[in-house]
């Protein structure tokens, strides 16, 4: 199932980027989404400590609320909020699952941390790219959006081991083999579709193993980011 709420995101696609610009553009997005929404805006990081080098992030934690995945709580007015738009900065697979709970029903944007790859997320959902003012565009063909199905289907419970995992490895294959897809685009669609970040790393082990099945090549720097 798709996401259930109205996406935004900061692409980490440009070198020597400003985190504070990045900041200030998906947090402005939040409060425009919060006042016409009529809600509390929450902020997810890794760790509170994120916020204190970033003025923006320190602002918004002071005017609304705060959070972590691992229980650290900062409230300003939004003591007391419920449902309501989210920003979550710099968040790895695991932690962005956790925060995308608080969104729905509402709004999330996200400003991405390149080493945990949202296009495939932007693609699925939709997501506005706030640095450029537009929708994400669907670069998916039908053959690889019936694939991505056929990987979701097998991975109910997870992709760590069994029949589910041995068929996805085979569907990974030969798509790799007819449309090769990247695995930013792989991993980021299952991840729109609710898959917990535990399930997006034995995944990620599937895809490097059929890469290098299907080519016999190793993968590059980035381990099992690309194809």
């Amino acid at each position: 199932m798709t996401a259930d709420y109205t996406a935004a995101w900061m692409p980490d696609d440009r070198p020597g980027r400003d985190n504070e610009v990045m900041a200030g553009l998906a947090a402005a997005w939040v409060a425009a989404e919060a006042r016409e929404q009529q809600a509390v805006p929450l902020l997810v990081t890794a760790q509170l400590s994120v916020q204190e080098g970033i003025e923006t992030l320190s602002r918004f934690a002071r005017d609304h609320a705060a959070t972590t995945p691992r229980g650290e709580m900062r409230t300003g007015r939004g003591a007391n909020r419920g449902r309501g738009p989210v920003l979550g900065f710099l968040l790895n697979y695991k932690e962005f699952s956790w925060a995308a709970r608080f969104a729905r029903g509402s709004s999330l944007t996200l400003v991405e941390d390149r080493n945990y790859p949202l296009i495939g997320w932007a693609m699925e959902t939709g997501a506005l790219n706030l640095s450029t003012g537009e929708p994400t565009p669907d670069r998916r063909t039908e053959y690889q959006r019936q694939q991505l199905d056929h990987i979701l289907s097998n991975g109910n419970n997870g992709w760590s081991r069994g029949t589910g995992a041995d068929r996805t490895l085979q569907i990974l294959h030969d798509l790799h083999c007819e449309e090769p897809m990247s695995a930013d685009v792989i991993l980021g669609t299952m991840l729109a579709r609710g898959k917990s970040g535990s399930a997006l790393t034995d995944l990620a082990k599937l895809i490097k193993r059929a890469k290098q099945n299907g080519d016999g090549t190793a993968d590059d720097a980035h381990g099992s980011r690309r194809w």
